[in-house]
């Protein structure tokens, strides 16, 4: 069972011509978007393995999306924040985070004549701590031990680079000088950082470093019926899995027919500072579709 519900909408602003009584200067935007996405989902399942344990859980996740572009004669911008918090629970148990990440990113671009300039900040972080089972002596038994919240772990990026962009409003950034400043919980930090901390927390471990960094940030619509929206950030300052951060948010949305939308969401994230593990999600929903144009 799921429930979607989702709003958009696009403004267009044009310069006008420079016979116009009204003309603007050619600072001002001549092209300016923006699009809003909600969902909220819940489903129930109920299954029997082949050793007839009886298995049901619950599930509820709320996802949103925005997007602003700004397109000028000699500025522009391209804004993104995205936020995700799901939960999960075994009928007879407790509830469990399943998802929980919040990411905003900012654009802002010179436009030249052989070379568009891009500054960008790039943030990422989760609402909610996090929870791992714990055997406690005192009690003799697996108790919850709750690790990290908000700004724990996080990740921010600061570059300056070029911008390359395509089908409007999508763009392809690349930032040859960047400065990343990023966080990790005391419990789950690998060892092999611990000796190039920044600054060591109460309860966290504080980290900078100077590298790269390339992201695209996509909005593509192929007809009346399928969008495409991804957001992919990579940030490296070597070659091996030690130096190499990557977050990856792609998403297809299928409008079936008038309010029924199919939407099929994938996340990839690697962060060695947590582990040397790729960590993947797939998803997919059905459910009732909202879409405002004006």
């Amino acid at each position: 069972m799921g429930l979607v519900i989702a709003w958009a909408s696009v403004t267009a602003l044009q310069a006008q011509g420079p016979d116009s009584s009204s003309a603007v200067s050619s600072a001002e935007p001549r092209y300016v978007s923006t699009a809003f996405y909600g969902s909220l989902s819940a489903s129930y399942a109920t299954s029997d393995n082949w050793a007839g344990h009886d298995q049901r859980n619950l599930t509820v996740q709320g996802n949103l999306f925005y997007s602003h572009n700004l397109f000028g004669n000699g500025r522009s911008h391209s804004h993104q924040a995205m936020a995700d918090l799901g939960f999960l629970k075994y009928v007879d148990s407790t509830w469990e985070k399943s998802i929980d990440n919040v990411q905003v990113n900012l654009l802002w671009s010179n436009n030249g004549h052989k070379f568009n300039s891009s500054y960008t900040v790039a943030f990422g972080t989760q609402f909610l701590p996090a929870s791992f089972p714990e055997y406690d002596f005192e009690q003799d038994k697996l108790v919850n031990r709750s690790v990290g919240g908000f700004l724990n772990p996080f990740n921010m990026q600061v570059g300056y680079g070029g911008v390359f962009r395509f089908w409007n409003t999508s763009t392809a950034n690349v930032a040859f000088a960047t400065i990343q400043l990023s966080s990790s919980p005391k419990e789950f930090a690998s060892p092999a950082f611990l000796d190039a901390n920044v600054i060591e927390g109460k309860r966290a471990y504080y980290f900078m470093n100077y590298g790269f960094s390339l992201s695209t940030a996509i909005r593509k619509k192929f007809g009346n019926h399928v969008e495409w929206i991804n957001n992919t950030r990579i940030f490296g300052n070597g070659l091996d899995r030690d130096h190499v951060n990557l977050q990856l948010s792609n998403m297809v949305i299928v409008k079936l027919w008038k309010y029924l939308q199919l939407r099929f969401d994938t996340r990839l994230a690697y962060n060695p500072l947590l582990n040397y593990k790729m960590q993947f999600r797939q998803e997919a929903l059905i459910g009732f579709f909202y879409e405002r144009n004006k």
